[in-house]
Formats: C-alpha cells, sequence, structure tokens
C-alpha cells in the first residue's frame, strides 16, 4: 500500500518542522487509506481533532464552532502551516504537546490500513518526496535533531534528503537513525580528465529524447545542453525548458544553439545572486583546480554543495567540480 506524496504540495520547504512533517504525513495516510478505515477509529479521529482544535485555536476563537472531523482539521492545519506567518508559530508551540498523540494515531492508521482485508497483505510504504529542497539548516534539524521522532511511523518510508547532508559531520548521527542510505549521483558526463563520458553523456540525450520530438531541438543544441546541465537532471530540464520559451519568442521551428545558450544566461544570473561572499569564490575557484571538497569552515561547503555550485561524480571515491553554468561567475574555463 504505497502513499507518494511531494512535502512541497503540504507545506512550506523553506520552513518546515518535523511536527509540519508529522502533520502531513498524517494526512496523507488518512487520506489515501480512509476507506480502510473502521467507524471507531474514524470516531476516535473525529473526537481528537475537535479537542485538538479547541487547544490549538486563538483565545478569542476558543468557543468558534470545531471543524467537522479530521480531515477538515488536517487540511486547515496543513493550509495554516504552507501559508501562514504568525499563526503558525502559535500553532507549532500549541500543537507540539500533541505530538505523541498524533504518532498514535499515524500508527492506528497504519495497523488498520495493513490488516484490512481489501489491502491483501499489503505492508504500507510511505515515500516522501522533495524533502531534499529545504535549506541545509532546516534538513539538518529535521534529519539530525529530530530524526528519532522522524522514524517512529511504524511503516517503510523513503526519504529524500539534501546531498549535502552527506557531507555534514553530524551525518553519522543521522545513519544512526536511518537504517539504510543509498545516494543518488548525478551523471557522469566528464571524466576528471575533462574528457567527455559517452555513456552518460547519451543518458542525459535520451532524458531530452524520451520527452520531445527528436526534429524540435538541433544536436549542437541539445549537446550544449547537456554540457552545461553537468550531469543534473533538474538542471537540464531548466535549461531545455527555457530554450523552448525563448524559441517561441522568436517564433523558431526549432530550439537552437543560441536559444540554449540564452536560457544558460539566465540561470547563470540567478545563481550569480547567492555569490555574495569572496569565500564563495575562492572555495569553487579551489574545487574546479583540485577536483576535492576541502575547506576549513564546513558551512559555506555545504552551502555550495547544497544549492548545486559544487557536483559530485561518481568515479570510484568520486570527485568534485564546479556547475558549468558558474565557470564564467568565477573566472575560469570550462
Amino acid at each position: 500500500f504505497v502513499v507518494t506524496f511531494s512535502i512541497k504540495d503540504e507545506l512550506n520547504v523553506a520552513d518546515l518542522t518535523y511536527t509540519d512533517l508529522l502533520l502531513a504525513i498524517g494526512h496523507r495516510l488518512y487520506e489515501e487509506g480512509k476507506a480502510l478505515l473502521d467507524s471507531g477509529l474514524k470516531d476516535d479521529l473525529d473526537k481528537w481533532a475537535a479537542e485538538v482544535t479547541r487547544v490549538t485555536a486563538k483565545t478569542d476563537q476558543a468557543e468558534a464552532k470545531v471543524e467537522a472531523g479530521i480531515s477538515a482539521w488536517f487540511f486547515k492545519a496543513t493550509g495554516l502551516l504552507k501559508t501562514g506567518f504568525e499563526d503558525k508559530r502559535e500553532f507549532r508551540q500549541k500543537f507540539e504537546p500533541r505530538v505523541p498523540q498524533l504518532i498514535e494515531y499515524i500508527n492506528r492508521i497504519i495497523r488498520a490500513i495493513e490488516t484490512n482485508d481489501d489491502a491483501e497483505g499489503r505492508q504500507v510504504l510511505l515515500i516522501l518526496e522533495d524533502l531534499d529542497k529545504p535549506p541545509v539548516d532546516v534538513a539538518m534539524d529535521l534529519f539530525s535533531t529530530k530524526g528519532t521522532v522522524l522514524i517512529q511511523p511504524q511503516c517503510k518510508i523513503i526519504f529524500t534528503v539534501p546531498t549535502s547532508l552527506l557531507y555534514s559531520g553530524q551525518y553519522n548521527v543521522v545513519k544512526e537513525n536511518f537504517s539504510d542510505q543509498f545516494p543518488l549521483p548525478n551523471f557522469k558526463i566528464i571524466e576528471k580528465s575533462g574528457e567527455r563520458n559517452d555513456r552518460g553523456w547519451a543518458r542525459m540525450r535520451e532524458i531530452v529524447e524520451r520527452r520531445m520530438e527528436s526534429q524540435l531541438i538541433e544536436s549542437r543544441a541539445l549537446d550544449h545542453a547537456v554540457g552545461m546541465s553537468g550531469g543534473v537532471v533538474r538542471e537540464l530540464i531548466r535549461i531545455i525548458q527555457g530554450a523552448a520559451s525563448r524559441a517561441l519568442v522568436a517564433k523558431a521551428n526549432v530550439i537552437k544553439f543560441e536559444h540554449v545558450e540564452h536560457a544558460v544566461d539566465k540561470l547563470r544570473m540567478e545563481y550569480s545572486f547567492s555569490l555574495t561572499r569572496d569565500e564563495y569564490i575562492t572555495i569553487l575557484q579551489n574545487v574546479h583546480k583540485s577536483k576535492e571538497l576541502r575547506h576549513d569552515d564546513e558551512k559555506p561547503l555545504l552551502d555550495l554543495l547544497h544549492n548545486l555550485f559544487i557536483l559530485q561524480y561518481p568515479n570510484g571515491a568520486g570527485w568534485y567540480g564546479v556547475n558549468p553554468i558558474v565557470h564564467k561567475l568565477i573566472g575560469v574555463g570550462a
């Protein structure tokens, strides 16, 4: 019984706490599995929602009518956490003591789903997407400080986490809480020597060619997009989307090299907004030269890894390179 959802659809990834995440888990489990829950559990959940509403409501709203049922409460709570400001902080403070109760109900929902005959013996699997998007400090708090709480739901869970977390001094703490880790490296489109890796390059081209007719983009333009992506699929898609938009504006029948270059220039401008410290430029220049990850201070390294300024490539122990889009910004060649 697989439940997959994107954290970005439920919550604000830039301002995320463990209580927010558990609420989103409870919400999606209930919505996906409510047809398999017995009336007794549903009644208990509705009563709990009413109780929590009275506790978390503002004083001047304490007598307000309670929303009908757990489903409405989940929608209201996650909506507040995604878009609220002052109200969100107050809600978190009042709700946090109720987190153990939430976990208990999450586990009751899981057991009810797995023991229902219609589930046919399937176990619950949660797949949480886009948890690699929060800022480094938010991810560190979630998976290092609060990791023991996040694993309390009694089912299989797949978390996506920022690659930068692997390079943190606190990663050993994270490993203690999460049994198995499977790093997903970028496609290796170039070797450490700078030579092109034909296999990785072909795979990146294939990603585009499976999503659009090959005659809609010049081969040279596609190669340029692949090269500037650094082997990062997300970057490749952004480049192609930007180039396609430019081609439409130019009323061109195909995406050309100059359209790709225009898209790359726009992305380069986005990256430039974050290069506000000389230290960042020095680090990137050193990484480009040495292909190693070395610096006295961990934080700027994690920031640069998290924001895709530095890319990691698989090759034995692995090596590191600077995102090709950034090369001009730090004064180095491709």
